[in-house]
């Protein structure tokens, strides 16, 4: 089942370090000078990139920072409606798994960026809520953390400080 387009990993000029490249240069947000489009009518600057991922093994992770940057009420549950049941690949041997690698060595790339991305960002919210902590905010005042989500991830508030509880 084909859609025309040739895999990454045989294409000319795509190779598996390109994609991680690109991954981390652009889509991962890490360069601030990055920018698309052509700004608006009025003369203004284009906007900074932005993409939001979640990363299925760390979702717990990825919605923790999704209420942060976007400074929302964190949910009492996570909608889980539109959820599919994964498989389970408890199953899968070292053999399998070297296996997946070789054959989508472009996925496994972007999702190694993905995943360095994820830590970057979330050791970036740690110290920014130990700073609004060290600057009189209170829990209550940083509604948009998901304390909780926090701790389940293996954060706990300690002195003022998110210590890792692991």
């Amino acid at each position: 089942m084909g859609y025309g387009f040739e895999r990454a990993e045989n294409s000319h000029g795509y190779s598996v370090e390109k994609v991680e490249e690109y991954t981390l240069e652009d889509l991962g947000g890490l360069d601030t000078t990055t920018i698309s489009g052509a700004g608006d009518r009025a003369g203004h600057p284009p906007e900074p990139d932005f993409i939001w991922f979640g990363i299925t093994e760390r979702m717990k992770e990825s919605t923790t920072l999704f209420y942060y940057h976007f400074k929302a009420k964190p949910l009492a549950k996570t909608p889980d409606s539109r959820v599919q049941p994964c498989r389970p690949n408890s199953w899968w041997s070292k053999e399998d798994r070297e296996e997946v690698r070789r054959r989508e060595p472009a996925d496994y790339a972007v999702w190694r960026a993905a995943n360095a991305i994820m830590d970057v960002r979330i050791e970036k919210m740690r110290l920014e809520i130990e700073a609004g902590l060290d600057a009189g905010e209170t829990k209550d005042s940083l509604y948009y953390v998901d304390w909780d989500q926090l701790e389940e991830i293996g954060y706990k508030l300690e002195n003022q400080k998110l210590v890792m509880s692991k």
